[in-house]
């Protein structure tokens, strides 16, 4: 006699395939109230995108102060630089990893992680 395989339980079930974990989960979290929740990758990455190039539309009119004579410009157009280029690009790359496991996830189960 053979030993009967266990039937999976949970997500997929009827698909017979487990769900894939989901990356930076913490981004689809419920949480209190002026925090930014954004589930669809799409739209996180251009979010982060439009940072990013609000980042560089800053740092180019603070470096136009520094190019008319303002000598403690350049350091401040850097530091702004840095922060909005810096978040933009990290919200970008995980925008891209949540993409990728979101359309694994469909090709799996079949359906969206939020349906």
């Amino acid at each position: 006699m053979s030993a009967a395989t266990p039937r999976p339980t949970g997500p997929g079930s009827a698909t017979g395939s487990t769900a894939p974990k989901e990356p930076f989960s913490y981004v689809s979290q419920e949480r209190g109230l002026l925090t930014l929740k954004i589930r669809e990758p799409l739209l996180m990455g251009l979010f982060f995108l439009a940072l990013t190039v609000v980042g560089v539309i800053f740092f180019l009119m603070v470096k136009k102060g520094a190019d008319q004579g303002d000598p403690g410009a350049m350091p401040v157009a850097y530091l702004i630089l840095a922060i909005f280029g810096g978040l933009g690009v990290i919200g970008m790359a995980i925008a891209a990893v949540r993409w990728r496991w979101k359309r694994e996830y469909v090709r799996v189960m079949g359906r969206s992680p939020w349906a």
